[in-house]
């Protein structure tokens, strides 16, 4: 009786060791899961980089202005480029202290084989001029981002409908 019991019990022992390798194969090779860690990378990219387009100190335009360069890629790069100058001679006009933290963000899109994503964005942006009070803003936004050599970054960004 005792070895027909240890039988059994050695039976159920493999059945429920094969049984968490076939779990554990099959989690590790789930596609969503993949996905899901695309999604939480370009998320942590996006996050912060949002927050630097949105943040400038006409004391320190020339490296804010520099630090949203480097913060985008494609086009959008290229524009802001090509405005840097104008950037910082409109930021140390009017004097302007921006900063900006991320409320909130969502992936909505995402093609990882073509390196593109999109997601919506809210960002409390918070804009001195010319010394004067703070103003605080909310903004909703729409974020195009590619995939460079350098990893995700900002390739787009629109006004999202309230």
């Amino acid at each position: 009786m005792t070895q027909r019991l240890l039988v059994v019990l050695a039976a159920l022992s493999i059945l429920a060791a094969a049984f968490a390798g076939w779990s554990w194969w099959r989690a590790a090779s789930d596609e969503s899961l993949a996905r899901g860690r695309d999604r939480d990378a370009i998320l942590s990219a996006a996050g912060p980089y949002l927050v630097t387009l949105n943040t400038i100190d006409y004391r320190t335009a020339a490296a804010d202005v520099d630090r949203w360069t480097a913060a985008t890629t494609g086009q959008y790069a290229k524009d802001l480029s090509g405005d840097r100058q104008l950037q910082i001679d409109r930021a140390v006009a009017a004097r302007t202290v921006s900063t900006a933290s991320l409320v909130q963000a969502a992936v909505t899109e995402i093609d990882v084989p073509a390196g593109t994503a999109r997601l919506l964005a809210v960002l409390d942006v918070r804009v001195s001029t010319g010394g004067g009070a703070v103003t605080p803003k909310m903004n909703r936004l729409t974020v195009d981002v590619s995939r460079s050599p350098a990893g995700w970054k900002i390739s787009g960004v629109q006004a999202a409908g309230s």
